[in-house]
Order: C-alpha cells, then structure tokens, then sequence
C-alpha cells in the first residue's frame, strides 16, 4: 500500500505554492536584492550625485520601494492573522506586482515603449492601492474578531493603522503627480481648476513631490517600529514596561497624524508650511514646521526602544538580530535630526541647493546638495529597507548561528561607516565613506536573502520526502 504524507493546510499544487507566504516572501527578497545588485548596470542610475535624485534613479528607487512595500504588507498580514481573504488577496498579487514593477523597469528606457511603460505602472500602482485598502480594511476589522490581541498589542496597532493611511494617502500623491506630469491635468476641468487655484501646475506639483516624498518615508518607517514592536512580542511586557512602549507609539501616531495633515493642506490646498523661529538673513535659518511633526515620528520609536529592551532575547544571535534592527532606528534619527536639523538651524550657509546672496541661497549651497544626495540614499533608501529585511529575516530564520553571526557584522558595520559617510560627505564632499557602508549594507541585505532562499530550499525538499511515497 501507497502512503502520502500531505499536509492539507499548505495547499497543493501551483495554487498551494501562490499561497505559500513563506515562498513568496523570498521570491520579493530576491527581486529586491537582485536589483540592488545590478545597478550600477542600469542606464542612468548613478548613486552619488549632488542633489535630488535623477528620474533614472527617481524609477529605479521605486522598483526597489514599492516591491518593499508590498513586502511589508505581505509579513504583517500574516504577522497579524489578518484573515484568509487578506491573506490570499496580498499573497495572489505577489508576482503580478513583481512582474508589472520588472516590465516597467524594461518599458522605461526605450523611447518607443514609453506608453506602455506608463501603463504597466499604472497598473501596478492601482494594485498596490487595492491591496493596501484591503490591508487597511482587514487591519479595522481585527479588534472586532481579535479582541484580546488587540488589547495587547493596542499601542502598535493603531500606530500600524495611521501609518498604513498616511503612506496611502502618499502613495496616492505620487499617482497624481505623475498624472500631472505626463499629461497635466487639463483633461480633468473640474480638477484643473482647483489646481489653477492651488497656485498653477508647475506650484502644484513641486508641492506635491514635497509632500509625497517627504512624507511616505516617515510613515513606512513608524509602521516599521510599530511591526518591530509585534515581531518581538512585547505583550508579554509586564504593565509598566508594555506601556513605556505603548506611550511611545502614541507620540509617534500625533507625528504621523500631524505630519499628514500638513502635507495635505501644503499640496492640496495653498498653505505654505512655515519656518518655526526663524532667524538670520532673510528668516532662512530655523526648523521647518513639517519636519519638527516628522521628527516626532522617530522620537516616538526611541522613546519605545526603552520598552523593548526588556523583551530582548536571552540568546546571543537573536538578541544582536533584534539590537540591529533598533539600532537603524537611531541611526536614522542621528542622521535626520543630528545632522539634518543643524542644517536647518544655519540655512544662511548652506542654502536651498544655489550658489547666491541669503535669502536667495547661501555659499554653502553644494554641501546641502551633497546632504540631499546622501541622506537620500541612507536615510530614506537602504535604512528602511533594512529595518524590514531584518524583521523578516528575524522572524522566518532560526539556526545557521554563524551565518547569523555574519550578517550581523555587515548590518552594524554598514549602518554605522553609512552614517558617519553621509556627515563626512556633507562636510567634504567626499562620497567615498558613505558608498563603503551602503555596499556593505548591500552585502547584508544580499546575505539574508540567500538565507532565507537556502532555507526555502530546505522546507521544499522536507516537504518532497514528506509527500514521496513510502
């Protein structure tokens, strides 16, 4: 007699493998890993140039971030047991995001397939908005069908909620950016005429870019901390120290919700975000309003690290894991804020990115540029992605301690030479420092992917001797 051994909960066959999170987690991973790889291969996509990004890299960011996004969508979603529709509605749209983004990516560089280029991101970009208010939807049903995961976990879910709207909403800017870009919005009379009103096209959308680009990250990052805080399993805090942590998602939920509204009121409509204080020639020096609201974002997230210490794991590989993953939180304030707000505080010096007199720009004006530049890269590219790759990384891998061991040095090594390379470039100009720690930052992201991929490799073939018949 034949015996099978099945486990029926997997599913079988392609839809069991389409369904499998695990699986589709690592086929994300490496997309994202694959590209961060190739890059320097990619047309125009130059990592160190004085300023903003240039569109090839403004498209190649958002093929690695949006498939990021999606990732983290997909592990909290499970992370939550947010139900089976969420589940098989995030894990479906696994590989139709990731071969719309790649098709994208190709469609971008020859002329003659532009159109298409637009429309197969267009697409994605709505699938990624269906997915995320499926998300959003299932994320507000929970405390109804969860109710004591819920109240254990109150202060990071809600958090998880706000950041979950708040990168919608710029989610939703960029699209109408882009719009405006490509076509205008003259095809749109009832809409044109508000943006006519708001200021003209060319004020629009440079409001809205700010907005978009200034606020997704803030909101991917709090969702970070709020996901992190779940992952490591601080319910089981006693009272006083879950609350320590609850108290600091609560600050970070009034930056989000702040920030938010800022940026809507500063895009969609004509309010100008102020100087808070200002002083020097012209005002110029003095903390922006915006970033003084997502800043509290951050603040929120060292205040709870306070909390976690105590959750901290008692072993040696997963203790350093969970350290690490904190650790990009404070690195990412010490660059934002450390460095960013002392920018800010002598404006008169550094200026808007042009050489001139203030309040017109400031003699300083290339080490701003060579500030957004490598800020960019550190602070607003690699550390959220590393902050997300570690959680899942935490989560799904267990063993290998000395290739744990490894990663680790990487993580620690990159983060600390990229931060101190984004201050070196912005005092010197000099880039070299701060590419060393992003390419080990790199190696990090690449070593716990074929971790995680070796690990895949490993469930499979337990799985084939499992079901081999005996």
């Amino acid at each position: 007699m034949i015996i099978m051994k099945h486990n029926p909960s997997n599913g079988s066959g392609i839809l069991g493998f389409l369904l499998n999170e695990k699986y589709n987690m690592g086929a994300v991973l490496v997309f994202i890993t694959f590209f961060l790889v190739i890059s320097p291969l990619l047309p125009g996509v130059t990592w160190f140039k004085l300023g903003d990004f240039t569109l090839d890299m403004i498209n190649f960011y958002h093929t690695v971030m949006i498939p990021f996004a999606f990732l983290l969508i997909l592990y909290t979603t499970s992370l939550l047991d947010l139900g089976n529709f969420a589940k098989k509605a995030v894990n479906l749209s696994t590989y139709p995001v990731l071969i719309f983004t790649l098709l994208g990516m190709i469609f971008f560089y020859p002329a003659y397939t532009q159109n298409a280029d637009y429309i197969l991101q267009a697409i994605r970009d709505i699938w990624m908005v269906v997915i995320a208010l499926i998300f959003l939807v299932s994320l507000i049903i929970m405390p109804f069908t969860k109710k004591e995961k819920f109240k254990s976990i109150w202060g990071a879910y809600v958090l998880i909620v706000f950041s979950t709207l708040s990168a919608g909403i710029a989610a939703v800017m960029g699209m109408v950016l882009e719009y405006g870009n490509l076509f205008g919005y003259s095809s749109l009379p009832f809409f044109n005429s508000y943006v006519t009103q708001w200021g003209g096209l060319q004020t629009f959308l440079g409001n809205l870019i700010t907005s978009h680009s200034h606020e997704m990250l803030p909101a991917v990052m709090g969702g970070i901390v709020a996901i992190a805080a779940v992952s490591f399993g601080y319910e089981k805090l006693n009272f006083w120290q879950r609350n320590i942590v609850n108290a600091g998602m609560i600050i970070a939920i009034f930056g989000t919700l702040s920030m938010t509204y800022l940026y809507l009121i500063s895009s969609f409509g004509t309010y100008v975000i102020p100087t808070i204080a200002p002083y020097g020639p012209g005002g110029m020096d003095g903390l922006a309003l915006d970033d003084s609201q997502t800043g509290i974002v951050g603040w929120g997230a060292l205040i709870s690290i306070i909390g976690l210490y105590y959750i901290l794991s008692s072993k040696r590989t997963e203790r350093l894991t969970q350290i690490a993953e904190m650790f990009t939180w404070i690195v990412t304030m010490a660059v934002m804020i450390g460095l960013g707000y002392t920018m800010e505080f002598n404006e008169a010096y550094y200026g808007f990115g042009s050489p001139g007199v203030p309040p017109n720009g400031g003699p300083g004006y290339l080490y701003d540029m060579a500030f957004t530049n490598g800020h960019l890269l550190f602070v607003f590219f690699l550390m959220p992605l590393l902050a997300g790759i570690i959680l899942v990384f935490m989560h799904y891998i267990s063993g290998m301690e000395k290739e744990r061991k490894s990663v680790l040095y990487f993580i620690f090594a990159g983060t600390i030479i990229g931060a101190f390379g984004v201050l070196t470039y912005t005092l010197t100009l000099i880039w070299l420092p701060e590419a060393i720690g992003l390419v080990l930052i790199v190696i990090a992201i690449f070593l716990m992917s074929a971790l995680f991929v070796n690990s895949l490799r490993k469930n499979i073939k337990q799985e084939y001797q499992s079901n081999k018949p005996v």
